[in-house]
């Protein structure tokens, strides 16, 4: 796709207004030790839509998902509520992915309420990051209410977690399950490629599951070209372009780059793809499962 041609949807970013009242306790309290992206102080400021909207002009941001940030506020809803005023005000975020534990015994009137606000998209479920909770009956229960309501799950799953990932999707078959970061491939060695590798392209196999391209930078800080492209060379000949999408994972991935050059380290990868490949990956696969 030539400049004029191009079109950004970023399926996976944050904001915060620290002065909102939502409690944002991985940046107003000290600094959690072990966070993938080492010391993120840089970031421990407001970030807001119109600083998004600004970083991503010069690639055409036209559209957005946001992804649950309020670590530590009680009342999830409370940062939809606000999502949904800045998208009201600022045209962005299109698609709001909020916090929601379905293993609670609430989950099912949790995600009713969320459901009020109308760029409302689907749940994560951040805070279970690297345990074996897919197979747990009290958590299936909460996500089949979220499948009941057409919700989206954006489920964080390493490649050990691939295995319960796919029976999930196989047990829930009218469920939208998207995999955020690549499955968060957490080491750059050949062996954990190898079995990240193999992890991917079993999830695969499940048509209800796409991939969200994103998140690389918080291991790898000083990326490359090449060394992101093997990862995002391997989902997409597992799920294809229609079941691959790009994000930027801002403000984030911020700490190590600039918005502009991730978007085209991205365009360069898969330059080798059709105009209407490159579209799917970088538009129409996120307006299409994120239904913005």
């Amino acid at each position: 796709m030539t400049n004029e041609a191009f079109e950004f949807v970023d399926a996976h970013h944050h904001l915060w207004d620290l002065k909102s009242g939502i409690r944002y306790g991985w940046l107003t309290d000290k600094p959690f030790h072990g966070h993938p992206s080492g010391d993120y102080s840089a970031i421990m400021k407001d970030y807001l839509v119109t600083d998004l909207q600004r970083e991503g002009a010069p690639v055409n941001l036209i559209k957005s998902v946001h992804i649950e940030t309020a670590d530590g506020e009680i009342d999830t809803v409370r940062e939809t509520e606000w999502l949904q005023k800045v998208a009201d005000e600022h045209g962005m975020p299109n698609g709001i992915i909020a916090r929601v534990d379905l293993a609670a015994d609430n989950a099912a009137s949790e995600l009713d309420r969320h459901m009020q606000y109308a760029n409302f998209r689907g749940v994560r479920m951040l805070s279970f990051i690297g345990l074996d909770f897919l197979d747990d009956p009290a958590f299936r229960r909460g996500f089949n209410a979220l499948q009941k309501r057409d919700l989206i799950y954006d489920m964080d799953a390493g490649w050990p977690q691939m295995g319960k990932a796919f029976d999930l999707a196989r047990d829930f078959p009218r469920s939208t399950i998207i995999l955020g970061h690549c499955g968060f491939p957490k080491q750059r060695t050949v062996p954990y490629f190898n079995e990240w590798r193999k992890g991917i392209q079993h999830l695969a196999k499940a048509p209800n599951v796409a991939c969200k391209l994103s998140g690389l930078a918080m291991v790898d800080h000083e990326w490359t070209v090449e060394t992101i492209r093997p990862w995002i060379e391997v989902c997409i000949e597992a799920f294809g372009p229609s079941r691959c999408m790009f994000g930027t994972n801002w403000p984030l991935d911020g700490l190590f780059s600039d918005y502009p050059a991730v978007v085209n380290a991205y365009r360069e990868i898969v330059s080798g793809y059709s105009a209407d490949e490159q579209r799917q990956l970088f538009r129409t696969t996120a307006e299409g499962w994120y239904r913005i």
